[in-house]
């Protein structure tokens, strides 16, 4: 069984591999890149259980926005969930998404 570390720096490395970024070393204690994973576009906040459920807090939500804003960039929170990925973003995001 993988420590939570290891599953985290797997799904971040994952998050970044599939849509051509970096992982951001340090992002929960550094000040210079915050959130997980930043490419060109998006800046993605990861989270991941083995739980078969995750607390989604709006703090969490605005914080990780927040910071993706700071960079330029359009926020996606990822979470980690039965293996898979669970993408969340902002309406108005998904918006833009559609009508591209």
């Amino acid at each position: 069984m993988k420590s939570p570390l290891k599953r985290s720096q797997d799904q971040e490395k994952k998050l970044a591999d599939r849509y051509d970024g970096t992982v951001n070393p340090g992002s929960g204690n550094g000040w210079i890149h915050k959130n997980d994973v930043r490419s060109d576009r998006f800046s993605f906040e990861a989270k991941t259980t083995e739980k078969r459920s995750y607390s989604l807090k709006l703090d969490d939500l605005l914080k990780a926005e927040k910071n993706a804003l700071i960079s330029g960039r359009e926020m996606v929170f990822a979470v980690e969930l039965g293996g898979r990925n669970w993408m969340v973003v902002s309406q108005e995001l998904f918006d833009t998404l559609l009508d591209t």
